[in-house]
């Protein structure tokens, strides 16, 4: 299960790696995008991450029992798994605006509730096992980002959107699975 968590939330944080390839699908797809446009659209994305996220981190905090975080968990999930599914279909910057401020709702939604089941299932101190922890969780993200490089080098950046929401989909599922066996909102 510690596994589990943590694989989930590193690929979740190599999503975030795609910013340069995401550059690249938005001059491809997108006409007139400029340089300050992409930087703009992280920005949305980075504002709206930073704005909400505190307060769903208190929500999750202050929720004994669960059931608030796993239900944050649902939501911030279908918002983040939609992403890359609404990029394909953005047909202006305004859209990836939009869709860029729906995916930071999305992972402050969805992080804080991922940080609440490992929490609740690692029981781990802090210290040298964290640290082998973060460091195989750097090398899992870097290994995605080269995989995620090598599928939008030989199919395409949609491909990539395409795998990816998939398998955040995939990963979503899994994890609420997992909330649920865990019992994380039974009644106290």
């Amino acid at each position: 299960m510690r596994l589990l968590a943590m694989g989930d939330m590193v690929y979740l944080m190599a999503f975030g790696l795609l910013a340069p390839l995401f550059a690249l699908f938005l001059k491809q797809q997108i006409p007139g995008v400029t340089p300050l446009s992409v930087g703009f659209a992280e920005a949305v994305f980075l504002l709206v991450l930073g704005t909400v996220r505190p307060f769903t981190e208190l929500a999750c905090r202050n929720d004994f029992r669960g059931w608030r975080a796993q239900n944050f968990l649902w939501f911030g999930s279908v918002l983040a798994v939609g992403a890359p599914f609404f990029y394909l279909m953005a047909r202006d910057m305004v859209d990836i605006y939009v869709i860029q401020a729906l995916y930071g709702v999305g992972l402050a939604f969805s992080e804080p509730a991922w940080d609440r089941m490992e929490q609740k299932t690692c029981h781990l101190a802090n210290g040298p096992v964290w640290f082998r922890l973060d460091a195989f969780g750097a090398l899992l993200a870097a290994g995605l980002a080269l995989l995620g490089g090598m599928i939008a080098d030989s199919q395409g950046i949609p491909a990539l959107l395409v795998f990816f929401g998939v398998t955040l989909f995939l990963a979503a599922l899994l994890m609420g699975a997992a909330y649920r066996r865990l019992a994380l909102n039974a009644r106290a």
